[in-house]
Parts: C-alpha cells; sequence; structure tokens
C-alpha cells in the first residue's frame, strides 16, 4: 500500500467516525469552521517553505553512521513488501 492510498483510506476511516458522532448542528459547524481555517493557514505555506539543513559537500559519515545507514540488505529482502506491511501494520 502507497502512501496515497493510505492516506486515502485513514481519511476514509476518519470521516466514517465523524459520521458516526451524535454531533448537533453547531458541533459540525464548529468542527467544519476549524477544518477551514486550518486548510487556510496551510494554503500559504507550500513545499517551497520546507528548509532543510546544508551539508556541505566535504561532509564524510563515519563509519558507524555508515554500516548503520548503507549496509547491506539480506539476501532475497523486498523492499516494497516490507513498506507495504509497514503500512497495513499502522492503520490497524
Amino acid at each position: 500500500m502507497n502512501t496515497a492510498t493510505y492516506n486515502s483510506t485513514a481519511m476514509s476511516n476518519l470521516w466514517n467516525y465523524l459520521k458516526g458522532l451524535p454531533l448537533s448542528i453547531k458541533d459540525r459547524q464548529w468542527l467544519a469552521d476549524r477544518l477551514i481555517e486550518s486548510a487556510k493557514d496551510m494554503k500559504g505555506k507550500s513545499a517551497d517553505a520546507v528548509k532543510f539543513p546544508h551539508i556541505g559537500s566535504d561532509f564524510k559519515p563515519s563509519a558507524e553512521v555508515l554500516a548503520m545507514s548503507c549496509g547491506p540488505l539480506p539476501e532475497g529482502f523486498d523492499v516494497e513488501k516490507e513498506l507495504d506491511k509497514m503500512w497495513e501494520d499502522m492503520a490497524k
């Protein structure tokens, strides 16, 4: 399951949960107003606003860091399968 599918499923589950709540019209309006405010706040923030730290071209990670992050994967290890399993486990 990719991220878009996971997000879609999560949103659907959230919507079904909200529909099942005994909310009054006033409560639903309050919730809608909060969502609209949040969306307006986020609208001004684009992906360009995300700043990543500068890493100099001369940076060399230590042997320990390389061993932890760049070691060989076990034979037959399926990255896509493991990612799908991770997303499914997180959705439970």
